[in-house]
């Protein structure tokens, strides 16, 4: 889960880790690039631009999405990283914005 969540904030802070630039902006770019085939899809990564992933969640949200309902879910209009593991899949919506609500009610 730690790394999940390293990778998460790895993605939250542009490729950026303790000052240092590890990924690029144009490959975090093209990872939150809509996939010509499937508008919710970057590379490697869901997107919620559309909502479609998880409504309640702002549109900026962006999730990899594994085996067992891992989710690394980044948000970066709250400076979120969450990691939930072996989650109901069909559960993480109403988690994201029951998150989501108590992050913007701070």
């Amino acid at each position: 889960t730690l790394d999940h969540a390293r990778i998460g904030l790895l993605m939250l802070r542009r490729g950026v880790w303790e000052g240092r630039l590890l990924l690029s902006e144009r490959w975090i770019d093209a990872c939150l690039a809509p996939c010509p085939l499937n508008g919710d899809y970057g590379c490697l990564w869901w997107l919620n631009a559309a909502g479609g992933i998880a409504p309640g969640a702002s549109r900026e949200s962006f999730f990899a999405i594994g085996v067992g309902a891992n989710i690394v879910w980044v948000d970066p209009a709250h400076d979120l990283v969450a990691v939930v593991r072996w989650m109901d899949r069909a559960a993480f919506p109403e988690f994201a914005a029951i998150v989501t609500q108590a992050v913007r009610e701070g």
